[in-house]
C-alpha cells in the first residue's frame, strides 16, 4: 500500500522587509485610553515577504495604544525575519510556531505574529491563485457592514459627526465615553437627538471606569439619555467579576475588547460570564486564523461577536474584509473603516468602502498592492 508524503518540493522565503511607517491621521483618537495625550499619527509597521516564486506577501503591524509600533518593527527584524528566511512559506503551522516559540509569550506578540500570519496568508493566496477568503473556508456574504466611530469632542460636533456618519450609509454609531460624567451625559444627549432616541447607540468607556459602582452610575445616566446597544469595556481588563456584575445589573449588554485577545482569554471571560458581546480584534488575537476560531467558539456559545479595529491601514483592513465575508457567524456591524482615518491610502486599489459596506479586494491573496508613494511617504528612517 503506497504511503501518503507529505514532503514539499523546494520553495524558499527570499527576505522579509519590515518598513516602519508614520500615518498621518485626519483627525486626533480621544478616548479613555489615550486621556490627555491624543494620538494624531499611526507609528504601525509593513511587513514585506518575498520568496523565489516571484511573488511577495503583504502584512501590516497595527496598533494604536500603547504606541509600540516602531519597537515591534524593531523586535519583528531582529527576532522573526532571521528564523523565517530561507524556509518554506507553505509550512504556515511551523512558522507560526517558531514565531510563538521566538516571542515566548511577550505581551505584544499577537500583534507580530498577526503581521507575519497576513503576509504569508497573502503570499499563499497568490501562489495558489485563490482570494484570502477561500483560504479561511469560502466566501459567506458579499461585503460586510460597518459602524462609525466618533472619537471624544464638544457634543455639537460628536452629533454632527454621527449625523453624518449615518447620512454616509454606516448602521451603527459608536461613541467614545469616559471623560467626566457630565461630560459624557451631555455628548450622549447631543448625539440621541441628532439621530433620534431609537437609534442605538455604541458606548466604549475604554476601561475609563475604575469601579462597578462607578461604571453602574455613569451606565445608568447615560442610558437614561438614549438606547444603547452596549457598554464596550466599561471596567478594567481583568475585573471580569465586575464585569458579570455590571451584567447582573441588565442596564445594557456588556462588551469586552481590552479583556479580549486571544482564544483563552475568550474562554475565561465565557466561563466567567462577563461579557454579553465579544470585540475580536486580528492584531490582538495573533491574526486571522486565531481571530476566526474565537469567532466558532462564541458561536458554539450563543455569545455574538464584531470585528474591531486599531485604525488599520489598507493591507490590515483588505484582510479584515477577507475575514468579514468568511466567518458564518455575522450579526453586527464591525467597526473596520481604518482606512477613512487617514490622510492618504497606503494601498492600490484604493479600500473600497460604500453606504456603509466594506468589500474585499478583487484578485488573489489580499488583492492589493503597495502604493509606493505613499509608503516612501511615510516611511520612517531608523
Amino acid at each position: 500500500m503506497n504511503g501518503i508524503s507529505y514532503r514539499l518540493s523546494g520553495m524558499n522565503i527570499e527576505a522579509i522587509d519590515v518598513c516602519p511607517v508614520r500615518g498621518p491621521r485626519k483627525e486626533a483618537v480621544r478616548s479613555g485610553t489615550t486621556g490627555a495625550t491624543p494620538v494624531s499619527v499611526s507609528e504601525f509597521g509593513i511587513v514585506r515577504l518575498r520568496v523565489d516564486d516571484g511573488r511577495e506577501g503583504l502584512g501590516e503591524i497595527s496598533i494604536t495604544y500603547p504606541r509600540i509600533g516602531f519597537t515591534l518593527c524593531h523586535a519583528a527584524r531582529r527576532l522573526i525575519v532571521p528564523r523565517l528566511v530561507g524556509r518554506d512559506p507553505r509550512r504556515l503551522p511551523e512558522l507560526l510556531s517558531l514565531i510563538d516559540a521566538t516571542l515566548a509569550g511577550e505581551l505584544s506578540a499577537p500583534y507580530l505574529r498577526a503581521a507575519f500570519e497576513m503576509a504569508l496568508l497573502d503570499w499563499t493566496g497568490k501562489h495558489y491563485g485563490v482570494p484570502v477568503w477561500q483560504l479561511l473556508g469560502g466566501r459567506a456574504r458579499e461585503r460586510v457592514p460597518l459602524a462609525w466611530g466618533i472619537y471624544q469632542k464638544t457634543p455639537e460636533e460628536m452629533a454632527r459627526d454621527a449625523g453624518a456618519g449615518l447620512a454616509a450609509g454606516f448602521h451603527a454609531i459608536k461613541l467614545k465615553v469616559g471623560r467626566a460624567l457630565d461630560d459624557d451625559v451631555a455628548a450622549v444627549r447631543a448625539v440621541a437627538a441628532a439621530v433620534g432616541r431609537q437609534t442605538p447607540l455604541r458606548l466604549d468607556a475604554n476601561e475609563a471606569w475604575r469601579s462597578v459602582p462607578q461604571a453602574s452610575q455613569a451606565m445608568r445616566a447615560l442610558a437614561a439619555e438614549a438606547a444603547v446597544e452596549w457598554f464596550e469595556q466599561p471596567l478594567p481588563r481583568n475585573n471580569l467579576s465586575g464585569l458579570r456584575l455590571l451584567r447582573q445589573q441588565a442596564i445594557a449588554p456588556v462588551m469586552v475588547d481590552e479583556s479580549l485577545q486571544t482564544l483563552h482569554d475568550a474562554y475565561e471571560i465565557a466561563r466567567a460570564e462577563a461579557a454579553d458581546v465579544f470585540n475580536v480584534y486580528i492584531c490582538e488575537a495573533g491574526g486571522l486564523l486565531a481571530a476566526a476560531q474565537i469567532f466558532a467558539l462564541a458561536a458554539a456559545l450563543d455569545i455574538p461577536c464584531i470585528l474591531g479595529s486599531q485604525a488599520e491601514m489598507g493591507v490590515g483592513t483588505a484582510a479584515a474584509a477577507h475575514l468579514g465575508v468568511a466567518v458564518p457567524n455575522f450579526t453586527h456591524a464591525w467597526e473596520t473603516f481604518g482606512p477613512l482615518r487617514y490622510t492618504r491610502e497606503i494601498v492600490q486599489p484604493a479600500t473600497r468602502i460604500d453606504n456603509g459596506f466594506l468589500y474585499p479586494a478583487e484578485g488573489t491573496g489580499l488583492g492589493v498592492t503597495l502604493n509606493e508613494e505613499v509608503l516612501a511617504e511615510w516611511t520612517v528612517e531608523e
